[in-house]
């Protein structure tokens, strides 16, 4: 998270915060103290513009330096000129000439979004590790600030973070390291994910082989399996098309949440909170992400409270680019540095810049996909009596509500600690313009065979997302120039399985491998549609490409 203060004619103001940030006050009270008996001994006060140099370091790499003016009434929440970039492991202190004292060192220990957490610590290299890769750096200007890492990543869901671990993996085995980095608008990894979804753990099992080990909330096999077929008042059970054998009842937000720690423990920086706005590009080469800014009134007007949004971008900027592309045998950097810098948008269905990219860049011609098909799912989390809890039993239903003529139906997964996940799932294609899915849904809570169930439970979450349901028919090319689209936002949703977990997951970690190749040997990215080809993801679509072509 980014905190900018600037100088101003009556004084000194904030102009950025740490959302959530609990700073102590001894901290910027130290600081302050720090700087000005260092300015008094050089000069008498503000109006000569005397400036003292202050580093900001993190590990062993310098992380920002500038001058930081001297100030006489500032509170202290606030310190002017200092643009630090904190997440959980910063280790930074403050220092300048031999005129400012400042020796203390902090270490910050609290996730993004559940509030920075600052404390005092002379040893903090086991969060540090691995934290400022060599190609990471930030900088600050008028126009905002700008970040630059290796890989930026867009959506911390399962194939955004599988993407994120697989690299860092790959780091590691290869000794190499490479600056990771994800950005997340929910407040904190898996907000935006709603509880509910029986797990296939294939991908799993080749990103983490340890996961049972490993402390994963993944302990709810599937204990039964049933089909029925709902009139108004009756449940007809029929023969069932699933196969969920090895399969778990689980929450996928806590899944994600506990995927958010292990890429953390690899040395990804991930950033709640920040939703992406904007694609940066360079001439038609994408460099990057601008996140949103934050605090604009209803009539666009910047309130007391505005922030501007970060640039999250390619390490080289334009000038250096070209530079390098010189065949200038004295430079130092090498061309696989300038096109290798990658975007991966792991969004989920229908992104809105991986929409952008889709239409900009022809992707769905290119791969010779179909149009995108939707359905919309409604999700409730219960918590019920404990007689009627199975965990690990899973129920899926047709008809009633809908009409023959309408695709859809509902599931409902019985998880941990006595809660159930009742979902209802209706085609956007549906015929009658009178048809409200949230209104069927309200239908479906009444029926004998549900309702039943309900009684006397409570509502604890519940939420509607999108679905991409076009299959394989309408995979689109997913390598833009600078990057590529993984996951839901690219559609590997397998329809009649009602998953795509394993299957989002599994393009995530394709994807890294390619970007890794493509980081360091300078290979295309193409190499990731080639591995899709490949996958068992391409197999396992292909096969179920006719369940439902439009």
């Amino acid at each position: 998270m980014v905190t900018s203060f600037v100088h101003c004619s009556r004084g000194l103001r904030r102009s950025c915060s740490i959302r959530g940030a609990k700073m102590p006050s001894s901290y910027f009270s130290e600081l302050r103290s720090a700087v000005q008996n260092g300015i008094r001994k050089s000069a008498a006060g503000c109006d000569g513009g005397v400036q003292s140099s202050v580093e900001v370091l993190v590990g062993q790499g310098k992380l920002w330096s500038g001058n930081l003016r001297c100030f006489h009434s500032v509170p202290s929440s606030a310190v002017s000129g200092l643009n630090v970039l904190l997440r959980p492991g910063t280790v930074f202190h403050s220092r300048s000439d031999s005129q400012l004292g400042l020796k203390r060192d902090y270490c910050s220990g609290v996730s993004p979004g559940y509030g920075l957490g600052i404390r005092n610590s002379r040893n903090c290299s086991n969060f540090s590790r691995g934290f400022l890769g060599k190609s990471r750096s930030f900088s600050s200007s008028g126009e905002g600030e700008s970040i630059q890492y290796d890989v930026v990543i867009v959506g911390a869901g399962p194939a955004g973070l599988s993407a994120a671990i697989r690299l860092k993996q790959m780091c590691r085995g290869k000794d190499s390291d490479l600056s990771v980095c994800v950005v997340e608008k929910g407040a904190e990894v898996g907000a935006h994910i709603l509880s509910g979804n029986v797990f296939e753990p294939r991908a799993l099992d080749e990103l983490i082989p340890q996961w049972k080990n490993e402390e994963a909330p993944i302990n709810v096999p599937v204990s039964s399996d049933k089909f029925w077929f709902l009139t108004k008042d009756r449940a007809f059970s029929l023969p069932c098309p699933f196969d969920n054998k090895g399969n778990y009842v689980i929450s996928l937000s806590q899944l994600v949440r506990w995927l958010g720690k292990k890429a953390e423990e690899l040395g990804v920086e991930i950033y709640p909170g920040f939703a992406a706005s904007e694609v940066l590009y360079d001439d038609d080469t994408v460099v990057g992400i601008k996140t949103n800014d934050m605090g604009i009134s209803k009539d666009g007007t910047k309130k007391e409270t505005f922030q501007q949004g970060v640039a999250l971008k390619d390490f080289l900027d334009k000038v250096t680019r070209e530079e390098v592309m010189m065949p200038d045998s004295s430079s130092t950097l090498q061309k696989s540095e300038i096109t290798g810098r990658i975007t991966l948008l792991a969004e989920g269905c229908r992104g809105s810049l991986s929409e952008k990219l889709l239409r900009k860049f022809n992707l769905r011609e290119k791969g010779h996909g179909q149009h995108q098909t939707y359905a919309l799912g409604i999700k409730e989390v219960w918590e019920i009596e404990e007689h009627k809890h199975k965990p690990g039993s899973v129920i899926h239903t047709l008809g009633w509500p809908l009409d023959n003529k309408t695709y859809g139906g509902s599931f409902l997964y019985h998880m941990n600690d006595r809660q159930v996940s009742l979902g209802f799932v209706v085609a956007l294609n549906y015929g009658n313009p009178y048809l409200n899915p949230y209104e069927e849904f309200q239908k479906l809570k009444h029926h004998p065979a549900i309702k039943c169930l309900l009684d006397g439970g409570s509502v604890l979450q519940y939420g509607a997302r999108t679905l991409n349901e076009g299959g394989f028919q309408s995979i689109p090319f997913p390598v833009f120039p600078g990057g590529a689209i993984i996951g839901c936002s690219a559609g590997f949703l397998n329809v009649p399985k009602i998953k795509g977990t394993h299957t989002a997951m599994k393009s995530g970690m394709l994807a890294a491998e390619a970007a890794f190749s493509a980081l360091q040997e300078g290979s295309s990215m193409d190499m990731y549609w080639d591995a899709l080809r490949k996958s068992w993801i391409w197999e396992e679509l292909r096969l179920a490409r006719n369940y439902r072509p439009e």
